[in-house]
């Protein structure tokens, strides 16, 4: 990475089990407010659709089939700062 740009890898950090955790509870949190968002317009076929994504996506995760990482980079010279 730095021999074609100025940015230095500070952490990589895999998050797949709080974005597995992540993904349960929008799912809870959707079904859970369903009538306050089809009452701004939103159908059925919305509640359905977002539910099978977070569902679909959670059920990749759990088991670490699929991965998702944060990576955090800085330019040399600056004091890389991560706040968690």
């Amino acid at each position: 990475m730095a021999s074609s740009s100025r940015l230095c890898i500070e952490n990589v950090e895999n998050i797949v089990i709080h974005y597995y955790q992540t993904l349960r509870l929008w799912r809870k949190n959707l079904l859970g407010r369903q009538k306050e968002i089809m009452d701004l317009g939103f159908d059925d076929k919305f509640i359905r659709t977002w539910e099978y994504y977070f569902d679909y996506c959670a059920a990749g995760f759990k088991p670490r089939t699929l991965g998702n990482y944060q990576i955090v980079f800085s330019r040399p010279g600056n004091v890389a700062s991560c706040i968690r």
